[in-house]
Formats: structure tokens, sequence, C-alpha cells
């Protein structure tokens, strides 16, 4: 009787033994498939951000371009197309700063780096300020006839604002979210690779387990 106990004890413990590495790798191979979709997540969105970014460089030039032509021949088509562009760029504004509002909604911490809220919001690159007064700028000319207009004073007052202050500080986003979004992946591929080598130690030791249990049995 004592010895089928002694038995029993030992087969429940090497069954324990086995057990837990399995669990253990078989918990971490989740882990990775969700590591997995999160980078692929991550790359996903980061890279609409990017995208989106991106193009308010080229939209603040087509906005420019379009009010030239506008002012220069008095085309209602330039006119238009120039409001198409112009609204385009606002609309991606709120866009990239919608969970920065969508938190202070809530009360919750802005989902931006402490750098995008100083680019956006702060001095010297204050991309809002910058856009609010460009786009107050183009919709008071493009309200006016072209007759009542100076075209050197227009061009000093918001042609000169993007082609410099304005362009300078798309760019300088563009770069951060780049840069935002290499530092995740970068991260999550670290992580992920932790995890793989805490998996193939996990299955060295389930194989040194058997491999002594064998031995044990033949002994």
């Amino acid at each position: 009787m004592v010895n089928t106990d002694f038995s029993n004890k030992k087969h429940g413990a090497i069954s324990f033994v086995y057990i837990v590495p399995l669990t253990v790798i078989a918990i971490l191979s989740i882990c990775i498939h969700f590591m997995l979709d999160e980078v692929i997540e991550a790359q996903t969105d980061t890279g609409k951000l990017v995208n989106v970014s991106g193009q308010q460089r080229m939209l603040s030039q087509r906005v420019s371009m379009f009010t030239l032509e506008y002012l220069m021949y008095g085309s209602q088509d330039s006119k238009l197309l120039a409001i198409n562009a112009l609204n385009s760029l606002k609309n991606n504004h709120k866009y990239l700063l919608s969970e920065h509002y969508g938190a202070q909604v809530l009360g919750d911490e802005s989902p931006l780096s402490k750098e995008l809220l100083a680019m956006y919001f702060k001095e010297p690159i204050n991309v809002d300020k910058k856009l609010s007064m460009f786009s107050d700028r183009v919709e008071e000319v493009l309200k006016l006839k072209t007759q009542t207009l100076n075209l050197d004073t227009v061009q000093e007052s918001f042609f000169s604002l993007a082609k410099e202050p304005l362009l300078k500080a798309f760019n300088t986003v563009v770069m951060q979210y780049e840069k935002e979004s290499v530092d995740r992946v970068k991260r999550l591929h670290t992580i992920q690779g932790i995890v793989i080598i805490v998996i193939l130690l996990s299955i060295l030791v389930e194989f040194l387990l058997v491999y002594k249990a064998r031995n044990k049995k033949h002994i």
C-alpha cells in the first residue's frame, strides 16, 4: 500500500513537472501571436498617421498655388480648388488630433507623446497656431474680389507663412511620427525576441526533464 502511494506521488510529481513547462510554452506562444497582431496594427496605424501628416505639406502648397492663380487670373475653378484643398488640410489636422481632443473630453491623458504635444501646441513650432493663421488668412483673401487685392501684400502675409514656417512645422511633425513609429515597432520586436528566448529555454528544460525521467526508469 505504501509502495502504491509512493508510486502515485512520484507519477504525479513527474506529470506536474511536464505540465508546467508545456503550459508556459502554450501561454507564451499565445502571447507571441497577439504581439504579432499588435506589431501589424502598430505599423498600420502609424503608417496612416505618417501618410496623413505627410499630406499636409502637399496640401499647404496646393492651397497656396491655387489661391495665387485665383488672385492673378480671377479663376473661379482655382478658387474652388483652393477651398477644397484647405478643407482637406483642416480635416487632416482634426483627424491627427482627434484622439487628443477625445482624451481631453474624457479627462484622460493625451495619447500623443510630449514631443508631439509640444510641436502641435507650443512655440517655436506650434503647428496648430500656424495652421489656424494660414487658414484664416486664405479664407479672408478668397472672400475678396481680386481687383481689390495687392499681390505683394498677400504674398508677404500667407504665402511666406506657407513657404517656410508652416511647411517646416509639417516636416518636423512628420519626422516625429516616423521616429515614434520605428521606436514602437523596435520595442515590440525586442519583447517578442525575449518571449521567443523564454519559449526555447522552456522547451530545453522540458527536454532535460524528460531525458532525466527516462534515465531514472532504466535504473
